[in-house]
């Protein structure tokens, strides 16, 4: 395969997809780069915890949920070209109450997007299955959690109806408890 050298921007509209092929098999999966996207341009919205509240696209919404009182938001359409960029703008350690983001109308999680998880101060991940539009936070009411200030998830939509997960936890070394999963 040859390799290709470029002088300036890559764009892309629809994202970028990376081909492994198994060695034994034959087999290529494909996956779509999913990092945590540049923040330049976004606007920013700060936004006190509630029952719930509405993401605007193409901005940061920083918010200071505790833990105390359930929240939730709920995302603009997945239209593409739209980022929602989820900050978290204090510590978790209020209680264990939850945080529940929901994907607009009929608008999905990418099936098999992959969080971060610590059900039981344990390093795991959830994955999420087809037709999945919800992604809950369950906090420990403790200074442990991994999803504390400064904690990021970005939600990315490549295509319209999709949302992919990006995320970028605590990272402390304590920051060992608070549990995500996918659901419908």
């Amino acid at each position: 395969m040859a390799s290709t050298t470029f002088n300036g921007p890559v764009r892309s509209e629809k994202g970028f997809q990376v081909a492994t092929k198994n060695s034994s098999t034959g087999a290529v999966t494909t996956r779509m780069s999913s990092g945590m996207p540049d923040l330049t341009g976004l606007a920013k919205a700060d936004v006190a915890t509630g029952a719930g509240f509405a993401f605007a696209a193409d901005t940061i919404t920083i918010v200071n949920y505790t833990g105390a009182a359930a929240a939730s938001c709920t995302l603009p359409a997945a239209t593409a070209g739209t980022v929602c960029v989820y900050m978290q703008a204090v510590d978790t350690t209020g209680g264990t109450a939850t945080l529940t983001f929901d994907a607009a109308g009929s608008d999905v999680w990418a099936t098999g997007s992959v969080i971060e998880s610590r059900a039981s101060n344990e390093v795991t991940f959830d994955t999420s299955a087809a037709s999945e539009t919800k992604l809950t936070f369950t906090p420990a009411n403790a200074a442990t959690n991994l999803f504390t200030t400064g904690s990021m998830i970005a939600f990315i939509c490549y295509e319209d109806g999709t949302y992919h997960i990006a995320s970028k936890m605590g990272g402390a070394a304590d920051a060992t408890t608070g549990a995500f999963a996918f659901a419908s």
